[in-house]
C-alpha cells in the first residue's frame, strides 16, 4: 500500500462547498493539486451516502474513502478489504431513533427530516428535488430543526442520553445519532492507511466538526459569515481569511507549501 505523507479530511457544507450555493469550483485547481500529488481527500460530512457518491463522482480527487452522516458510515472505497462490507455502519439505526423522536414530539417543539418531508427538506436545503431526496436517505442519523427555547433543548439533550443517543449542532441542523463522531470515523480511516508516520489535516466550519479537528496534526478552522466557530491552534492549526471554497483552498494551498 502506498505510504501517504499526508492525508487530508474535509467537511464539505461551508468548507469544500460554498454555504449560498454548493458550488466547489473556487477550489478546483488546489483540488487537481491534491489529486496530482496522490494525497488522499476524505470528505466527511454529514451528508448521506448518496449524496457524497455524486459529489465525489463530480470534483477531481484520488478514490478515497468517505465518511458519511459524522461518522454514523464510513464507504472504503479503495481501501475496501476482502471480507469487510464497502460500507461500514456504526452507531444506531435511524428507524431506533426515529421511534424516540416520536415519542417525544408531545413535549418539545422541533421537525426532523421525517417531519418536514421532501418539500420542507427542499426549503430549508434550498436543495432540488433529486438531491432532497438523497440527502433523506439516511441510515444512522436523524437532522432535525430545532423550534423550542434553549431550556427545553437542554432537556430534550438529557432524554436523548439516557437513550444513548446524542445531540450535536451542525451548519444548518442539530444532528441526532448515537455516539459516534467524525474524529472516531477519522481514526478508523487513518489506521486503514497503515501510515502511522503521516501527516493528518482536518478541515471544518462547526462544532459538529471539533472532534475531527481535535483527532488531526493539522486542524484547519473556515469561518462563515465571519465567525469561527471551531478550535484551531495556530500554529499548526490554518485559520485562511475568505470563507467557503475559496478559504478551503487557500488553506489547503498553505498546507500543501509545508510538502514542497
Amino acid at each position: 500500500m502506498t505510504k501517504h505523507r499526508l492525508i487530508v479530511f474535509s467537511d464539505l457544507d461551508g468548507c469544500l462547498l460554498n454555504k449560498h450555493d454548493y458550488q466547489w469550483q473556487d477550489a478546483r485547481q488546489c483540488l487537481l493539486e491534491l489529486r496530482d500529488r496522490g494525497v488522499p481527500l476524505i470528505l466527511a460530512s454529514s451528508k448521506t451516502v448518496a449524496e457524497i457518491e455524486a459529489i465525489a463522482a463530480e470534483i477531481p480527487c484520488v478514490n478515497s474513502p468517505f465518511i458519511s452522516e459524522n461518522g454514523g458510515a464510513i464507504c472504503w472505497r479503495s481501501l475496501a478489504t476482502a471480507g469487510d462490507p464497502e460500507i461500514q455502519c456504526a452507531g444506531v439505526p435511524r428507524s431506533e431513533i426515529l421511534d424516540l423522536l416520536a415519542k417525544l414530539k408531545s413535549q418539545f417543539q422541533f421537525r426532523s427530516f421525517r417531519d418536514l418531508g421532501l418539500s420542507g427538506v427542499m426549503e430549508s436545503t434550498s436543495l432540488d428535488a433529486e438531491k432532497a431526496t438523497a440527502a433523506m436517505m439516511r441510515q444512522s442519523t436523524e437532522p432535525l430543526l430545532w423550534d423550542d427555547s434553549e431550556n427545553q433543548r437542554t432537556e430534550f439533550e438529557q432524554i436523548l442520553q439516557q437513550h444513548k443517543l446524542t445531540l450535536t449542532k451542525g451548519g444548518r441542523f442539530w444532528h441526532v445519532a448515537g455516539k459516534i463522531s467524525k474524529g472516531d470515523a477519522l481514526r478508523k480511516v487513518v489506521e486503514r492507511y497503515r501510515n502511522p508516520g503521516a501527516v493528518v489535516a482536518a478541515i471544518g466550519d462547526s462544532q459538529i466538526d471539533q472532534s475531527m479537528l481535535d483527532a488531526a496534526n493539522v486542524p484547519i478552522g473556515i469561518r462563515v459569515n465571519g465567525i469561527l466557530s471551531v478550535n484551531v491552534s495556530c500554529p499548526p492549526g490554518i485559520v485562511p481569511q475568505s470563507e467557503g471554497a475559496r478559504g478551503w483552498a487557500e488553506a489547503v494551498t498553505e498546507l500543501l507549501r509545508n510538502f514542497e
